[in-house]
């Protein structure tokens, strides 16, 4: 899980953060929120800076936690595919994952890459949920390379968790 201090402050923040909603704008309760949020996407705190984005303006954004708990998680939780059933999924598949991701372990990315039949896993090393923002070259370059028709060369077939 990649549980490290940056994970557990983040969730401590969140916590200080939420005695507050009620009284808080719900635009301006988001942008606190994502602004908490920037730091667990980097493994370096220093990238944190480039993440731009939030989804304030979307109606989902404002009442994130409701949406959440009430529509995705039980929407995910409804969701149990067997390796059979991932199997028939013949379209090539290019997962790429950072081996300090906090929002998606690793692991997952490696166990997705070893279901699909066509699929690679291209692992950037230290870096977290937004690779390319910590990584754009050894990111993009191979994106682009899997769109043009080709595995990128550091892509793996993944035999083993």
């Amino acid at each position: 899980m990649n549980s490290d201090a940056t994970f557990h402050e983040f969730f401590a923040k969140v916590g200080e953060l939420e005695k507050i909603r009620a009284s808080e704008e719900p635009k301006a309760f988001c942008k606190k929120f994502w602004s908490l949020l920037r730091p667990l996407y980097v493994a370096n705190p220093v990238d944190a800076d480039k993440i731009h984005w939030d989804r304030c303006d979307l109606p989902t954004e404002l009442n994130l936690m409701n949406y959440y708990l009430r529509s995705i998680l039980p929407s995910m939780q409804r969701v149990s595919l067997t390796p059979e059933e991932i199997g028939v999924v013949k379209s090539p598949v290019l997962t790429i994952h950072g081996t300090k991701d906090r929002s998606a372990p690793y692991g997952g990315g490696r166990e997705w890459a070893l279901l699909l039949p066509n699929a690679r896993l291209l692992t950037i090393e230290g870096v977290a949920h937004a690779p390319w923002i910590e990584s754009p070259d050894e990111v993009l370059g191979p994106i682009q390379t899997f769109f043009d028709g080709s595995w990128p060369d550091r892509a793996q077939k993944v035999e083993t968790l």
